[in-house]
């Protein structure tokens, strides 16, 4: 599913109060659950070992990842990190390619090039393949801008990192760079209070990381990353700002991941009370369904026909990757350089479907 996202609010939101129609906020609500119902599932599967490599969950922090990319368009830019596959998703990515890349078969995105969660789908939905060493991401976020600025396009680049990347030299050159040039392009922090296991306290000095936008010239703004409309809000702002020629932004979204860094780590160093506040205080799946129950959006059989929905797509979106063949040995060498063309040509499909 792909839509075009408004850029004001329209009059029959103004009207009710709201900030967006109750179509898109039934849609923001429907990827929140993907989201939700995705990880979940991948988890399990994880563990009972039908999941070949590793997973890196983002259950607690869907407001963020759905809230910023909800503020793009089709033909803005995407650079995610291993855990902003929620992002992809709302961006426009195919569940079942999805799927198919987690299981390192042809129909993946990378087509069986990686059995991981490096995804991206630059040629059709603008997203960055991704990348482990974060936030490496970040400079090639700043190319793009300067690629659109230059040619006047209207696009812009959105990056995402975690808080323990905004220690590393990238972040910051990126970040002046982008000030300097007045770069369209809006960055996001998605701080999860560890980077790993490393509080906040022990990473910076700074009470937060969105005042170190004012070093550069440019705003920086902290959110509240479990309120999905706070960070949708937010970030269209920014958005706009970047699309006018205004320059970048530093958004700051807090929250806290209910799950360790992958899936081997039990995450025994973030406090239990902690994680026991955000788990039942500030879910942000639950907290915006009952926000649009609430509001009259959506009735309880509204919420059951989209988790059915959800769930449907996952279980078929399974079935396609299984059913997709690996890639053929002999295409091996292929790919290395874009003019070969091999990541817009139709590859071989002659790898079969039975692991070796």
């Amino acid at each position: 599913m792909r839509r075009t996202v408004a850029t004001k609010v329209e009059p029959d939101a103004a009207a009710s109060g709201r900030p967006l129609p109750d179509d898109r906020l039934k849609e923001i609500l429907y990827f929140l659950k993907l989201a939700r119902y995705f990880d979940e599932r991948m988890e399990a599967l994880y563990r009972q070992g039908r999941l070949p490599g590793a997973i890196y969950s983002g259950r607690g922090q869907e407001g963020t990842h759905v809230g910023v990319a909800y503020a793009l368009e089709s033909e803005d830019s995407l650079f995610p990190t291993h855990r902003d596959l929620t992002a992809q998703l709302t961006k426009g990515l195919d569940l079942n390619r999805v799927m198919a890349q987690f299981w390192g078969r042809i129909d993946g995105y990378l087509r069986g090039r990686d059995g991981n969660s490096h995804i991206g789908d630059w040629y059709g939905h603008r997203t960055y393949a991704v990348m482990s060493h974060l936030p490496i991401a970040y400079p090639v976020a700043c190319g793009a801008a300067l690629a659109y600025q230059r040619a006047g396009s209207g696009h812009i680049a959105m990056a995402i990192c975690g808080d323990g990347a905004t220690s590393n030299g990238r972040w910051h050159e990126a970040l002046n760079t982008s000030a300097v040039f007045r770069l369209p392009v809006v960055w996001v922090v998605n701080n999860n209070q560890f980077a790993y296991s490393t509080p906040n306290a022990k990473e910076f000095a700074v009470p937060t990381i969105a005042e170190r936008g004012a070093a550069y010239g440019i705003p920086g703004i902290r959110v509240d990353g479990t309120d999905v409309l706070e960070v949708y809000g937010v970030a269209r702002e920014a958005v706009e700002r970047a699309r006018r020629g205004d320059g970048p932004t530093l958004i700051e979204a807090v929250s806290l991941r209910w799950r360790g860094h992958a899936g081997h780590d039990p995450a025994k160093y973030v406090p239990r009370e902690l994680l026991e506040h955000y788990m039942l205080s500030k879910d942000p799946v639950k907290n915006f369904e009952r926000y649009l129950k609430d509001q009259g959006v959506v009735t309880d059989e509204d919420v059951a026909e989209i988790q059915a929905r959800v769930e449907r797509e996952f279980e078929e979106g399974h079935e396609y990757a299984l059913a997709s063949p690996f890639p053929e040995p002999g295409d091996v060498t292929k790919g290395w350089w874009v003019e070969d063309g091999y990541w817009v040509g139709e590859p071989g499909r002659g790898g079969g479907t039975e692991a070796s």
